[in-house]
């Protein structure tokens, strides 16, 4: 994929505070309320600027939870009304059409923090073992 330009950057952004502003104000829907805290993560346009992904994750949810498949579910329902909201609010001649995907970001970033946590438990415990194996064998010498 090619290199966002600047305009691409300005009017992802544009985009991405406006659907936060529009879901913190203008959305109550029972299954984004279940869900929890939403972090629109990024916005990914398209060369023409006709599509935008929108990624999404749900703090502490797996892709798979049921609370995160209907938030997402509510999404895609409301994203011609997202649009509607984003046509008045943001002066452009076309609008992208908007399609909301999982972002598995963070669930790759809690399983690296999981992994450096259990090398650190490892390194600590080879520490412990080669100083228990120095003192024996220094004990052993005299």
């Amino acid at each position: 994929m090619q290199e966002p330009n600047r305009r691409h950057r300005q009017v992802a952004n544009a985009i991405r505070e406006e659907i936060v502003s529009i879901l913190r104000k203008d959305i109550s829907d029972p299954r984004l309320d279940a869900a929890g805290m939403i972090t629109i993560s990024g916005i990914e346009l398209s060369q023409d600027m006709k599509n935008a992904t929108v990624w999404v994750s749900f703090m502490g949810k797996s892709e798979d939870d049921p609370v995160v498949v209907g938030a997402l579910q509510s999404l895609k329902t409301g994203s011609q009304y997202i649009h509607r909201l984003l046509i008045k609010r943001i002066p452009m001649k076309m609008h992208p059409r908007l399609t909301f995907r999982f972002d598995k970001i963070f669930d790759r970033a809690a399983k690296v923090n999981e992994a450096f946590a259990e090398a650190t438990e490892l390194e600590k415990e080879t520490d412990r073992v080669r100083k228990s194996s120095e003192t024996k064998s220094s004990s052993d010498d005299e």
